[in-house]
């Protein structure tokens, strides 16, 4: 390839990054194909390369599918009995109602009471 060639697939190769964030993208002149590692964590970085683009992106799509099976694999909950699993609740003491959730202590509601021996009976309570 010509100086001119490798400079046009270092650009290629630059698109390329473009659509792919999490992605480092290269032209290798030496070795005259498209390198390419995926970078989002450490831990399961991968490297494809492809003579052509297209080759490249290809083997990219499919790395990306086989990382995104891989975590979603290893974030399903456990089943239950295995470790890590949250057994079920601790049984509540008798006549002990836990609060409800949610409610902040200094919100107090109203309760109507009993009604005031003043207040004159409704219609209904005098039949």
């Amino acid at each position: 390839m010509s100086s001119r060639a490798d400079a046009t697939a270092a650009l290629v190769a630059k698109q390329v990054q473009e659509h792919a964030p999490t992605w480092f993208v290269m032209w290798s002149p030496w070795r005259r194909r498209f390198d390419a590692w995926e970078c989002s964590a450490p831990d399961r970085c991968r490297t494809v390369h492809g003579r052509t683009a297209t080759e490249l992106w290809n083997r990219m799509r499919q790395v990306d599918l086989d990382l995104r099976r891989t975590l979603l694999r290893d974030a399903a909950p456990p089943a239950p009995g295995e470790a890590g699993h949250p057994g079920p609740p601790d049984p509540v003491a008798p006549g002990h109602v836990p609060g409800p959730r949610g409610r902040l202590p200094s919100r107090q509601e109203h309760v109507p009471g009993p009604p005031s021996p003043t207040e004159a009976p409704s219609a209904e309570e005098r039949t």
